[in-house]
């Protein structure tokens, strides 16, 4: 057996990192069949016992140097972790790991990452002293390969796609007749720094929508703190929306969203599961991976978070329900080119690993 460690930002009761884990379990397993697996993760019980492999809590620094040890590879599972956007210390703390792993002779990869932005002068040297060690980068668009390259970082970078576009347990949907009698739009939400003036934009949106005769739906993608948003901003509203109590599971929120008209997304994840459910989607930019991936599907971009007005944010719902045919095209198109693409990650990992005598 040949043990493979992967670390990411696992057991936070965030939907859309969960998705690119359990994706990333299931083509290892499909396809390097002696390969041990054990992941890094915030709640390392809750995880074992989902996915059925070893876990490594990441406050037990002890436990983690062993786990590196004992891997004969290190994988950066997916996901915008290398930035230092929202959190320097967790840029250093993902540092750390790929440095202590190249100190040990390890091999590492990174699969499917997003990446950037990288904004201080220390993190940027740091970022290109590192990553330049790292044996293997797959990104999962194109501007995570320019943000690496402009940092300095010389390695070869192959542009795949996001880790979730290859799930493959994506459910047949049949939705009764009765079900289409209201059109549901579903909206995901989040905190974001000190930004307030989005919520009322947003409000405002919904309660347009609900005007026009659509259900209005908030999905959590990570809890509690999205539902708490999502209640705040449901209380701005005239209107009822509803918010999805629940804790879902990936098929069941892909199986959710292709029964709505519309999803309307801040977290990338969002969009990313609104797109494999085959519907149209409208971003809010709050972080360039937002931007990035809808320009990739060829979707409407609500505006800047910062920047976000209730007006630009409905003329932009109406372009889409206006062109409803038209983007739900570009999302099968897109959709079907990003599978493709995901599916290669396994397939360099697996090859990377067969030529450096690792399986």
């Amino acid at each position: 057996m040949k043990n493979v460690f992967i670390f990411g930002y696992y057991g936070f009761q965030n939907t859309g990192d969960e998705a690119i884990l359990q994706v990333i379990v299931d083509q290892i397993r499909e396809h390097i069949s002696n390969a041990n697996i054990s992941v890094l993760s915030y709640n390392a019980k809750e995880t074992m016992e989902k996915y059925k492999i070893k876990s490594v809590s990441r406050n037990k620094y002890m436990d983690l140097i062993k786990a590196i040890r004992e891997a004969d590879i290190v994988v950066s599972g997916g996901g915008s972790i290398l930035q230092d956007a929202t959190s320097v210390r967790s840029l250093i703390y993902y540092l750390s790991i790929i440095y202590i792993a190249k100190k040990m002779g390890k091999k590492v990869m990174f699969y499917g990452n997003g990446f950037g932005p990288i904004t201080k002068t220390f993190n940027k040297k740091l970022v290109q002293y590192i990553i330049n060690k790292v044996d293997v980068i797959t990104v999962r668009d194109i501007q995570s390969k320019e943000e690496m390259i402009s940092l300095g970082i010389k390695k070869d970078i192959t542009v795949t796609a996001d880790v979730t576009f290859a799930y493959k347990n994506i459910p047949k949907v049949e939705v009764a007749e009765e079900e289409y009698s209201k059109k549901k739009i579903g909206i995901s939400v989040r905190d974001w720094k000190d930004e307030e003036r989005y919520k009322s934009a947003i409000a405002g949106a919904g309660d347009y929508l609900i005007q026009k005769g659509y259900e209005v739906i908030f999905v959590p993608m990570q809890h509690p703190r999205d539902y708490i948003v999502s209640e705040e901003i449901a209380s701005m509203m005239e209107g009822n929306p509803k918010i999805l109590e629940n804790k879902y599971t990936i098929k069941e929120l892909i199986h959710m969203m292709s029964g709505f008209h519309m999803m309307i997304g801040m977290r990338l994840h969002s969009l990313i599961f609104g797109a494999i459910a085959g519907i149209p989607i409208l971003g809010i930019e709050y972080d360039a991976k937002i931007y990035n991936f809808l320009q990739i599907v060829g979707q409407e971009n609500g505006g800047k978070l910062e920047e976000l007005e209730e007006e630009s944010l409905i003329k932009a719902i109406d372009q889409v329900l206006a062109h409803h045919d038209l983007y739900a095209e570009r999302i099968h198109i897109g959709r079907r080119m990003l599978q493709t693409k995901s599916e290669e990650n396994i397939f360099i990992l697996k090859s990377f690993m067969e030529k450096g005598g690792i399986v």
